[in-house]
């Protein structure tokens, strides 16, 4: 079951699509709301969010800064953009952090019908594709317990590689090492010398280039395994990361083995 979130300051707004959207058809069992960007991260750092629809003008953060928020934070979120603002500058910000779609208000229900339909669909195929094999997490967690760190950092890296196609958020690992959230960023960031954001995507990037060597999965479907819902986004980082597309370096690294 999936989880939805609304974010728009003008509450009949909210009111209407909440009230109006048959959540269950699209397989939402949550739906939860913000009136601003500091309310949606609110959400964010309490609840499991799988896509939300939001706003671009709000006061105090619009939709754009949120989901470039989002995309740091929780990358497997998806977002449809809900607006008054049809301008080519909005939607080409929108579509470059990897927007699902965008519908105008007033917001024509059928229209919308389709997109969450299209969306949640997408969704489902691609969890239900996702797996890293074990011999790739057997070797993962066997270098990693070789590594001389502290036993609550070792528990920290041990949460992240099982949760690694998960939005993960540093308040569930502080909670699953028994530390208070703020001191796990500093201890983590003093012993490993990065912060836990940074190691997360590092590892992320590690595993996608396991899976793109040791297995034929099709690039969407890597991106999906390593907590990457959005193809172009999972692209962007993978290649600041390596200096290669993901299917350059496939090919690369096939071509030398």
């Amino acid at each position: 079951m999936l989880r939805a979130l609304l974010v728009d300051d003008e509450p009949v707004v909210v009111n209407a699509m909440n009230r109006r959207i048959d959540w269950a058809k699209y397989g939402v069992e949550r739906v939860f709301t913000a009136g601003s960007m500091e309310q949606a991260q609110e959400v964010f750092r309490q609840e499991k969010i799988d896509f939300m629809l939001s706003d671009v003008e709000m006061p105090q953060g619009n939709g754009i800064e949120l989901f470039e928020w989002v995309k740091m934070y929780y990358p497997a979120t998806e977002c449809i953009y809900v607006t008054c603002h049809p301008e080519y500058d909005y939607m080409r910000e929108a579509m470059r952090l990897g927007s699902a779609d965008y519908i105008l208000k007033p917001i024509d229900y059928e229209e919308l019908d389709r997109v969450l339909t299209d969306l949640v669909g997408r969704i489902g195929r691609e969890k239900s594709q996702a797996e890293i094999p074990d011999s790739i997490r057997i070797d993962l967690a066997t270098a990693e317990a070789k590594e001389p760190h502290n036993s609550m950092i070792h528990a920290a890296k041990e949460y992240i590689l099982r949760h690694i196609q998960d939005n993960i958020c540093i308040d569930d690992i502080a909670d699953q090492v028994h530390l208070n959230a703020q001191y796990l960023m500093r201890l983590f960031k003093k012993e490993m010398g990065q912060s836990i954001l940074e190691y997360i995507t590092d590892e992320r990037i590690k595993i996608a280039k396991e899976l793109l060597v040791r297995t034929d999965y099709p690039i969407n479907q890597v991106a999906d395994s390593v907590g990457y819902a959005n193809y172009s986004y999972f692209t962007k980082i993978f290649r600041r990361a390596t200096g290669e597309s993901p299917k350059q370096y496939r090919q690369s690294h096939l071509q030398s083995r």
